[in-house]
């Protein structure tokens, strides 16, 4: 039996993943377009917990059990293409080594990274990664989101004829915001180091004249509840932890900037749901980011730990409506442009001619 595409990522048809990640939000995504386009897929769930992370040997199980569904899954059925969402760590080894079992088959398949800890970890070993490169170079083609990613490869050696540039896609909703003098900053994702989390915090607390404005913190993780505790007396910040989709959703609606303060990223999903809201957007320039924010145009981009710049930019947005207008309109133009999923989609089933 011969289908559309093989699909390796967090499947939304598993109802034990306790929080929606931003390759399950993508895949979610597209099985919609798919569905509504008449597209055979099929998935094989690749959901690994982050919180908690299991151990190296938990991780190891894991992997040869999935390897197992592989094998059996490319005996059973043929495909015209397949994609596969991949990590850093244990996680990339592993979906390379899929990848390359996919392609052995004669399934041309497209790797997309779409974490930036990723890279931040081959530029921490200065790009020496010969093994890797020459196995990215097996693959029919490498993904990217744009920004830092294109240079990125090139860096490393990937070849230029194997790089796809695909976006964030999502389903655009017809939006009208509108914004008052109160202004409240809205921050979704992990609360972990690693996302900048501690930096913001600290520039909310330090400075006294952002009390004025409210601080929505929405996720879980290693630093929830110290953070938590260490903002008992700030009525203006609240930790919510994990929320549902639908409560994410109401937030949204409610508040009036987001600010993702991140080490790294590949491209964060909350960018385009914030653009999808017509929200300005405070972030820092890491991964594909630079695509859809821009400077002063939709919102600020900073360097990662430049807690002076945002300090300077919250206090920008949260005094002026007017701006915070501007960069709503320029949001909604660059959605539009960058992030549709019928356009994104299109050019991803394109690359193995599905329609």
């Amino acid at each position: 039996m011969k289908r559309d595409i093989l699909i390796l990522g967090p499947s939304p048809f598993n109802r034990d993943i306790n929080y929606a990640g931003g390759q399950l939000t993508a895949i979610s995504n597209l099985v919609e377009y798919m569905d509504r386009e008449s597209i055979s897929y099929d998935i094989i769930d690749i959901f690994r917990s982050a919180y908690p992370p299991p151990s190296n040997i938990d991780k190891i199980k894991m992997s040869f059990s999935r390897y197992r569904e592989l094998k059996s899954t490319l005996k059973k059925r043929s495909y015209r293409g397949a994609l596969v969402f991949a990590t850093f760590g244990l996680g990339f080894w592993e979906k390379l080594i899929f990848s390359l079992t996919i392609e052995h088959k004669g399934v041309e398949t497209l790797f997309f990274i779409r974490s930036g800890h990723f890279m931040e970890s081959v530029i921490k070993k200065n790009y020496n990664i010969p093994i890797k490169k020459f196995l990215l170079n097996r693959l029919s083609y490498i993904g990217h989101q744009g920004g830092k990613w294109e240079e990125f490869y090139k860096k490393i050696g990937v070849k230029k004829d194997k790089l796809v540039k695909i976006l964030n896609w999502i389903e655009i909703r017809d939006y009208s915001r509108e914004f008052t003098d109160n202004t409240t900053f809205l921050y979704v994702g992990a609360i972990v180091e690693k996302k900048g989390v501690v930096d913001l915090f600290d520039v909310i607390v330090k400075h006294s004249d952002l009390k004025k404005y409210n601080f929505i913190f929405i996720g879980g993780g290693s630093l929830l509840d110290e953070l938590r505790y260490k903002s008992r007396d700030f009525k203006n910040i609240k930790f919510m932890g994990w929320l549902t989709q639908d409560e994410v959703a109401k937030i949204y609606e409610r508040v009036d900037v987001l600010i993702l303060p991140s080490y790294a990223e590949g491209f964060a999903n909350v960018i385009s749901e914030a653009l999808n809201y017509r929200l300005p957007i405070i972030s820092t320039d890491v991964g594909g980011i630079s695509e859809s924010v821009i400077d002063n145009y939709n919102g600020f981009l900073i360097k990662p730990k430049d807690r002076l710049k945002l300090y300077k930019s919250i206090r920008r947005l949260g005094e002026s409506k007017e701006l915070k207008e501007k960069f709503s309109k320029n949001a909604q133009k660059i959605l539009y442009k960058n992030h549709s999923i019928d356009n994104n989609s299109k050019k991803l089933f394109e690359l193995f001619n599905i329609r």
